[in-house]
């Protein structure tokens, strides 16, 4: 069985019980053939919001929950992330700021 994988983040601000709901459905979208990073929870993700073949809304914060719903050959994964109090600075690749 060959799979699709549309892969949605979702934005959790501190104290909100649900997650903000942004306008696209799905921010990525592979198939089988086709590879993607998906973050495990406590991760932290920073996504600059400046790719228009993905996602138009900057992201950043820690990976609180993952969700895998499956339909048919077609699997949602919906990846919410949490705001963080943690320094960027001290965790991210020097690289990364330049």
């Amino acid at each position: 069985m060959r799979f699709k994988y549309g892969i949605d983040y979702r934005y959790l601000p501190k104290g909100a019980a649900t997650p903000v709901d942004n306008t696209v459905p799905v921010d990525v979208e592979v198939d089988y053939e086709q590879f993607a990073l998906i973050p495990n929870v406590g991760d932290f993700v920073d996504i600059p919001g400046d790719d228009p073949g993905m996602r138009n809304v900057p992201l950043k914060g820690r990976v609180r929950s993952r969700l895998f719903k499956y339909v048919m050959n077609y699997c949602y994964i919906t990846i919410v992330v949490e705001d963080s109090t943690d320094d960027w600075t001290k965790i991210r690749a020097k690289a990364a700021d330049t």
